[in-house]
């Protein structure tokens, strides 16, 4: 739903870059897409429709108004997205009278943790890809007498040419440098079993209340949902082996509140946590640390908490600035680590420091 970010992307960034984070958005639905069917990876994909569905006007007028100003600026983007105001549109979409109003555009529903492992193990049988699963990583620090760094682990040393940091909301933890620049939160969701299904299957959902607080709710093959996110009461924390009292209790109550459903028949069968990396000018990292001493290390994280649309193809930009080809044409630049972005960082949390 990236209209939603158009008008402060076009304000921070500029027209051509707001462009250009909005097609590499857009493009993550097709190429993963076409990466699942073309190595036949069972995750249960399923194309829908994603709505997003407002429960507030206010919020409702002001997307509105930012996808009329995409128009302007990317019309083969913005008309992907269609507008539902009519109320038995609303209704049969499964929608509560409290939906104002919804928009939707070409989406996926996905396991993803099928999809990545699916992929590994595809490289680890044909590629010959190394994973050292459960082996913690103590250190990385490069070495001055030879092109390489040394992963230090609790099961021994590793060298290496290249280091990629993706750990997302732990970077920090390897690389001090990022520590006031990340910031990892906790998000908390269930899974929950509908006897009686009140939703077609044929949507994915994105519940807008107010400008920061919604939920997402993802409809699994056989009519159970997975509900997530719930934007409040979430910690700065990097613990994900504890759920949060109130989100917990909120994401209890989403579908009986915002979907049709007066006798809803239903049991939470899963509730978790997963920790979102947050970073300080609200875009993510990708290229080559920019600091002295990590000259054979990279970072790809930093998602703010929508890195299906960006983790895929962060880390094929990320690959193609290690093997040394030129990125700045298709890829964000937004997204590029330099001295430069982490001055500003500096400079906007000092200043924050100092209000």
């Amino acid at each position: 739903m990236i209209y939603n970010l158009w008008l402060d992307r076009k304000q921070r960034y500029g027209a051509e870059e707001a462009i250009r984070l909005t097609v590499f958005e857009h493009s993550h639905l097709e190429m993963m897409t076409a990466a699942i069917q073309e190595s036949q990876v069972d995750c249960d994909l399923t194309l829908v429709e994603g709505i997003d569905a407002y429960y507030d006007s206010n919020n409702f007028v002001e997307a509105i108004l930012a996808l009329d100003d995409m128009r302007k600026f990317a019309p083969h983007l913005a008309s992907q997205y269609t507008v539902h105001t009519a109320r038995d549109k609303i209704r049969a979409l499964g929608c509560s009278e409290r939906c104002i109003g919804a928009i939707g555009i070409p989406a996926a529903s996905v396991w993803p943790y099928k999809m990545v492992t699916a992929l590994l193990d595809k490289m680890v049988q044909e590629n010959g890809l190394c994973v050292q699963s459960n082996t913690n990583v103590i250190s990385v620090a490069d070495t001055k007498d030879t092109n390489c760094a040394i992963v230090q682990t609790n099961r021994g040393a590793i060298k290496a040419r290249n280091v990629v940091h993706a750990t997302n909301g732990w970077m920090g933890h390897l690389v001090s440098e990022f520590r006031p620049y990340i910031s990892p939160v906790r998000g908390n969701v269930i899974h929950q079993v509908i006897h009686s299904p009140v939703l077609s299957l044929k949507n994915s959902f994105w519940h807008r209340y107010a400008a920061k607080d919604w939920d997402y709710l993802i409809q699994r093959p056989k009519g159970d949902v997975v509900v997530g996110r719930a934007n409040i009461g979430r910690r700065a924390t990097g613990d994900d082996s504890q759920t949060d009292f109130c989100p917990q209790i909120h994401l209890r109550g989403v579908i009986a509140e915002t979907h049709l459903c007066d006798q809803l028949s239903s049991e939470i069968t899963h509730s978790w946590s997963g920790i979102l990396g947050y970073t300080q000018d609200g875009a993510p990292f990708a290229g080559r640390l920019p600091f002295s001493e990590h000259t054979h290390q990279w970072v790809c994280g930093g998602y703010h908490g929508i890195g299906m649309i960006k983790a895929f193809r962060m880390a094929e930009m990320v690959a193609r600035m290690i093997v040394g080809e030129d990125v700045t044409g298709e890829y964000p630049r937004s997204f590029l680590v330099t001295e430069q972005r982490m001055k500003k960082m500096k400079q906007s949390l000092c200043a924050k420091q100092n209000l």
